[in-house]
């Protein structure tokens, strides 16, 4: 390359081979390299057959290897593929290899140095090693490093009582001369950090350079690395051929199964063509207008707009201090569309009633996300999109308002309409792709897996700025828009009256005949909570994994089941409201779809987009209970011990991977990390990891594309993700069905929230006999024995269904996941306890009335 007006010329970006064993925090180091070598990375799973067949070929193109971290052993073939290839090439096609974590454990087995267990495993934990300031270390002043492994190198024990010994080969691996240890783990002793092999260009480190928590001085370390690479190459003239086709990983093209053409000859699923006929031969309008209101409540609104509760989603921050709106979504029938999809099948279904379902055949989940953003863009009243605002006009005589101006949108609402619904955890599976427990693989049962309606009338309550958005994307829909305004005015002037204002933090009870009529319904409820020596026997289970090196966390959960009698006449509604009263929290759901009702207030923000592509995580890891004893202070002091970090920390990582894998690394960052937050039971840990999607043709990518690679929650997994779903599904042995998935919305204007379903009751709307039977949709059996602890005074059960019968004989079954990271600081009693708190944080505030803990 020649030089442009006299500056020298440019270096040539390095090529880097990225070797894949399934780790979840894959992409940060891809992202590193990146950003501190410009390096052009391409990735390959451990597995991947055309590179194993032409490995030797393949290396040629480029100038160095990097082999990552990943769960298991590097003397099991399975979890290392052909990483120990690269060791024995020939002179002729060897190249600069840098190992991480397992890579480093492989590169010294395979040079003679034994790979067995720590006495205690290192996940999450920051240490600062020794080194000797040579080589990749050279000019590192200052290094503290997060480690993430169960195993440790045994290249031989220097002499203890010569420092000098610490950095010389030993006679059991003459061929790998250390570069760094961790000489400040008391339990452990010496860890070996770091090596290089002293003919080859082989270089490793134990711990993660890439971590959030370990210091820039990583980065520093990994730029050595590529410094002595290049050194080495130059003086071995290695010649790198960028004329081989470097990637050898096979992409396939989602296909659409129906597909239909609209008037400008595009090519449109049935689906979005179906979904946009609804609103009729012309562009849909959003239609909209906007109210001052005092703070009411959205469940007042629901009330005194008369609303069927079968026929709403409701999205409510619960007058929670960290909570700013309320997104009411209407079921209109014969206009919504409900469009679902279930894993255990493979087919997506859509249709304006139960009756009028279309069935498409989809070869995967991977199919759904791109008609999902189709029927989005379609109606999308942005300047470049689809659809367009309108005003009045000639439709009504009232004019003149600026909310009606042509063209102007309502910036101030993060929902014009779109998908309201959830994903469940079983979805999130078939995306990494994880085998499903058998239970979520029986045809034609269970709810849907993906579950959605499409909202055209949507009212948005703007609890900070009390002002309500009412909103409509069908035609000639200035009635309703006008009615519901005159409902918001009325509730306005009426609490103005009465003088009895509540401020946005109060929490509104039931009435007195309310809590009368949830209180019988629910005083004959049996509650069947996980058995602790059960639960116990779990945690344990999970740490032998976890210091076997087969994950870093994992995190368990288990469910309550509270069967009420149907003859009791449980309202839904009225449970919502008992909840979010006793127990509020900024994620708060109501909904009522033909296959499930969901009753919950979840405290936890899986992901949010706006309509800029700025996005969100706010993952929660580390619990402590409220109590007379429990001071602030005194949790702040839990929360910052290294059990609680170290939980917190691994999911920042793994929520790092999965939006640098959509973003890229400059487009993403930790902007909260490890701070404590105060909710009404708890506090908890959380952080915030935020990034920006860049623009694609006329504006930012829409959300869904990092909504798809993120699922399941990272929170509700451990990681690396893919090995810890598959050992949970194991353990726990049954489906987890929505809790654990994420609830939210996706907006036409091109904003999203999700929630994580944790904190939540819900109920498939099924129908049991009294013995276990369903006389509606498929039963749920769990196939566990439970512990039969009742909650507060109610009368103990030992499984008699007959105590539920009724004068029906039947009872429906409510359940409440609950669960936690389990880590190899955890104890078994310990995870049950926090298990239960989360667990009770629900139960208690749903039977507060009816009993107490």
């Amino acid at each position: 390359m020649g030089s442009i007006g006299g500056l020298p010329p440019l270096a040539p970006s390095p090529r880097i081979l990225f070797i894949d064993a399934y780790d979840s925090f894959s992409n940060n180091i891809i992202g590193m390299l990146r950003q501190c070598l410009d390096a052009d990375v391409v990735a390959v799973h451990i597995d991947n057959v055309h590179m194993a067949s032409n490995l030797e070929e393949t290396l040629r193109g480029f100038d160095a290897v990097v082999v990552g971290p990943g769960p298991g052993h590097p003397g099991d073939p399975e979890d290392v593929g052909f990483i120990d290839r690269l060791w024995d090439l020939s002179n002729n096609d060897i190249l600069p290899v840098l190992g991480i974590c397992l890579g480093f454990q492989s590169l010294c087995l395979h040079h003679g140095a034994t790979v067995d267990k720590l006495q205690q495993a290192r996940h999450g934990i920051v240490s600062t090693p020794t080194w000797l300031r040579r080589d990749i270390f050279q000019g590192i002043e200052h290094l503290e490093t997060t480690q993430y492994h169960s195993l440790r190198a045994d290249i031989g024990s220097p002499e203890f009582y010569d420092a000098e010994t610490w950095w010389e080969p030993t006679g059991t691996c003459p061929n790998l001369r250390p570069l760094a240890w961790d000489l400040s783990d008391s339990i452990n002793g010496p860890i070996l950090m770091s090596v290089r092999h002293t003919a080859k260009p082989f270089w490793g480190v134990q711990f993660h350079p890439e971590s959030i928590c370990t210091s820039p001085s990583g980065r520093d370390l990994v730029s050595n690395w590529w410094r002595e690479a290049k050194q080495w190459s130059k003086l071995n003239r290695r010649v790198v051929r960028k004329s081989i086709v470097a990637d050898s990983v096979e992409f396939k093209e989602p296909t659409v199964g129906v597909a239909a053409s609209d008037a400008n000859g595009h090519t449109r699923s049935h689906f979005a063509s179906q979904l946009r006929s609804i609103a009729g031969s012309q562009d849909p309008f959003l239609r909209w207008g906007r109210h001052a209101s005092a703070p009411i409540t959205p469940t007042d609104l629901v009330e005194s707009l008369g609303l069927n509760r079968s026929d709403m989603i409701l999205l409510d921050s619960q007058g929670h201090t960290r909570g700013r709106y309320s997104i009411l979504g209407l079921i209109n029938p014969g206009k919504t569309m409900m469009v679902t999809y279930k894993v255990n099948d493979k087919t997506l279904r859509y249709g304006l009633s139960s009756t009028q379902m279309h069935a498409v055949p989809v070869e995967s989940i991977e199919e759904v996300w791109p008609m999902l953003q189709e029927a989005l863009d379609l109606h999308d009243p942005r300047p470049n999109g689809s659809s367009r605002v309108s005003t009045p006009g000639q439709e009504m005589e009232h004019t003149g308002l600026d909310q009606f101006v042509a063209g102007h949108l309502p910036a101030g609402s993060p929902f014009w309409g779109g998908f309201m619904g959830y994903i469940t955890y079983e979805a999130g599976l078939e995306t990494i792709p994880v085998p499903l427990h058998q239970e979520a693989c029986t045809p034609g049962g269970g709810a849907p897996d993906i579950n959605f309606a499409f909202i055209h009338r949507s009212i948005v309550i703007d609890h900070q700025e009390e002002q309500v958005f009412i909103q409509s994307l069908l035609p000639g829909d200035w009635p309703w828009v006008l009615s519901v305004g005159r409902t918001v005015d009325d509730m306005k002037n009426c609490l103005e009256v009465r003088k009895s204002i509540r401020s946005h933090g109060d929490k509104p009870s039931l009435s007195v005949m309310e809590e009368a009529r949830l209180t019988s319904a629910l005083v004959n409820a049996d509650t069947r909570r996980p058995a602790e020596s059960e639960y116990r026997a779990k945690v344990l289970a999970c740490q032998d994994l976890l210091a076997a090196g087969d994950s870093y966390e994992l995190c368990l959960t288990d469910e309550t089941e509270i069967r009420v009698p149907t003859a009791s006449g449980l309202d839904p509604w009225l449970l919502y409201k008992r909840l979010r009263s006793n127990n509020p929290a900024p994620f708060g759901a109501y909904l009522h779809l033909p296959d499930v009702t969901v009753v919950g207030s979840s405290p936890e923000l899986f992901l949010k987009w706006d309509r800029e592509g700025r996005c969100q995580f706010r993952p929660i890891k580390g619990t402590v209970k409220k109590g007379p004893d429990m001071t602030r202070e005194r949790a702040h002091e839990i929360l910052s011990s290294s059990k609680e970090r170290a939980e917190n920390l691994m999911i920042v990582d793994l929520i790092r991977h999965d939006l640098c894998g959509a973003v890229g690394p400059d487009n993403s960052w930790v902007s909260q990390l490890m701070v404590v937050e105060e909710y009404e039971a708890v506090y908890q840990l959380v952080s915030v990891i935020e990034g920006q999607l860049p623009p694609s043709g006329d504006g930012p990518r829409g959300g869904l594309d990092i909504l798809k690679v993120s699922l399941p929650p990272g929170s509700m997994t451990g990681a690396p993700k893919k090995r810890s779903c598959e050992i949970l599904g194991e353990i726990e042995r049954r489906p987890r069905g929505l809790y654990s998935g994420v609830l939210g919305y996706m907006d036409v204007g091109g904003s999203g929230s999700f929630s994580v379903v944790i904190r939540t009751a819900i109920r498939q709307n099924e129908v049991h006999d009294h013995d276990g039977r369903e006389t509606q949709q498929a039963a749920h059996p769990n196939g566990r024995t439970h512990a039969n602890n009742n909650l507060s005074g109610a009368t103990e059960r030992a499984g008699n269904d007959s105590d539920l019968n009724g004068a029906a004989g039947q009872y429906e079954t409510w359940r409440v996941g609950a669960g936690g990271a389990v880590t190899i600081q955890s104890t078994d009693d310990g995870e049950f306890q926090e298990m239960e708190t989360k667990a009770s944080s629900v139960l208690g505030a749903l039977f507060s009335a009816t009993r107490s803990l």
